[in-house]
């Protein structure tokens, strides 16, 4: 009778770990988790938004008119081209944006994926009429701002002025300077709504005295560099061009 002979096995041979090797891998996986950090882009969720119907929303979810009462820690000036229309279900990234603490002295980041000029300030989108009575290009005020009890837990927030507001702003900065002799950081900040707008217009007022102003100090360099993150452009792409129609100019 012929024997039968069992066909090769396929399986592959596992070793089990040993309980020094587990350790030695769960430390690898804590020091690679602890580095997680620098593999992945920050969070978002750090903005004070604006609403349409004059309310604030805070990074928390928390809706309110205001006012609000803030700190603004360092402000820089920002401005962002988009060239296509606005839509606010599919935010784009800006073909052109320039960050500076001098709002004369723009220039496009050399990240910008299309730059409009080498300067803002002689730029033909930067220029008033460029888009209807305003400018192509947005220009705001971007401030890190803190509650007036913080502590060095507390979360810095951004807080970004609509072009309208940015002269008022202004203005608010150069009388906390001359009267105060300090820079906003100085000083409590109410920050609301123009109640003569029927848009949502920030207006800032109201300067007290900062009593706190150490624990606030303290987050200056913080502010500086969250101020200065540059926009994700990585996604941009460019918008198709506007197909003309025959017998029309």
């Amino acid at each position: 009778m012929a024997t039968k002979t069992k066909p090769p096995s396929t399986a592959v041979a596992v070793k089990k770990p040993s309980s020094a090797n587990i350790v030695s891998i769960q430390a690898a996986l804590k020091a690679q988790a602890e580095s997680m950090t620098d593999r992945v882009a920050p969070g978002g969720g750090n903005a004070i938004r604006v609403t349409q119907d004059k309310q604030f929303i805070l990074p928390d979810g928390t809706k309110t008119p205001g006012p609000l009462e803030l700190v603004i820690v360092d402000f820089t000036a920002k401005n962002a081209f988009y060239p296509g229309a606005y839509d606010p279900k599919a935010i784009v990234p800006p073909a052109c944006f320039a960050i500076n603490t001098n709002p004369l002295k723009m220039t496009p980041s050399k990240n910008s994926p299309i730059p409009q000029a080498t300067d803002c300030q002689s730029c033909s989108m930067n220029a008033f009429g460029s888009s209807g009575d305003g400018k192509a290009c947005k220009n705001a005020r971007m401030l890190a701002v803190l509650p007036p009890d913080a502590d060095e837990d507390t979360p810095l927030w951004i807080l970004s002025t609509s072009p309208t507001a940015n002269k008022g702003f202004d203005g608010y900065v150069t009388s906390i300077s001359r009267v105060f002799q300090t820079p906003p950081i100085g000083v409590v900040t109410t920050v609301s709504f123009d109640p003569n707008e029927t848009y949502a217009k920030l207006i800032f007022g109201n300067p007290q005295p900062n009593t706190q102003i150490a624990a606030h100090f303290a987050r200056q360099e913080e502010a500086k560099a969250l101020l200065t993150v540059e926009p994700d452009v990585s996604k941009f792409v460019q918008p198709a061009p506007t197909r003309k129609v025959a017998g029309r100019r």
